[in-house]
């Protein structure tokens, strides 16, 4: 799985340089997280195929903001993905893990394993933490919104990956980091 994963890491960072997304900060902090919850849960997780999950979620991402269309990355990111699993040859109970990783990551889809429950949880670091959310506003201010349009941004965000956090483990990280960023975005709007 190691070596699947080095080249799938190697696809997403092609494509982040690429596209300019996602942030590699948002990569990076999702990958370090997915790696600790899947530690926290089970020690008999294998680490790299939630790595590969990971890799694989938003995989499409930057393309698809650049085109317009920033709604369609899970089904262009599903795509892609199949691509580069049939042509790995990996095995269908591997593919159907990581697939289900990728189309449930924004919670609208069942999660058929723990691995992609910890994809989720681990996108929701992105989002809520501080080195995620700062790395947001950054990342919406950058595209051209005004401060008060880069806070509701944020706080949409915050308020969706709120409602998508489903491990006891992430929920107890994550939940006094939501309230109190929650509370500093909402002081901080220019009435």
């Amino acid at each position: 799985m190691k070596k699947l994963f080095d080249i799938i890491n190697k696809l997403a960072l092609e494509e982040i340089e690429k596209f300019g997304g996602p942030s590699l900060n948002h990569y990076n902090l999702s990958l370090i997280k997915a790696e600790q919850i899947a530690n926290i849960i089970d020690k008999k997780i294998d680490v790299n195929l939630v790595k590969c999950g990971i890799a694989l979620m938003d995989i499409k991402l930057g393309e698809c903001i650049k085109q317009g269309k920033q709604a369609e990355h899970v089904s262009e990111s599903l795509k892609y993905a199949k691509q580069i699993l049939l042509q790995n040859k990996v095995d269908s109970k591997t593919t159907q893990v990581l697939l289900n990783c990728v189309e449930a990551h924004h919670g609208k889809v069942p999660f058929l394993s723990i691995e992609a429950e910890i994809c989720a949880n681990a996108d929701c670091y992105r989002f809520i933490h501080p080195q995620g959310v700062f790395t947001f506003m950054q990342t919406v201010t950058n595209r051209g919104a005004n401060q008060n349009d880069a806070i509701n941004m944020v706080l949409a965000k915050l308020e969706e990956k709120h409602n998508i956090v489903s491990l006891p483990c992430v929920k107890a990280e994550l939940e006094p980091l939501y309230n109190n960023i929650k509370q500093l975005l909402l002081m901080a709007k220019i009435d």
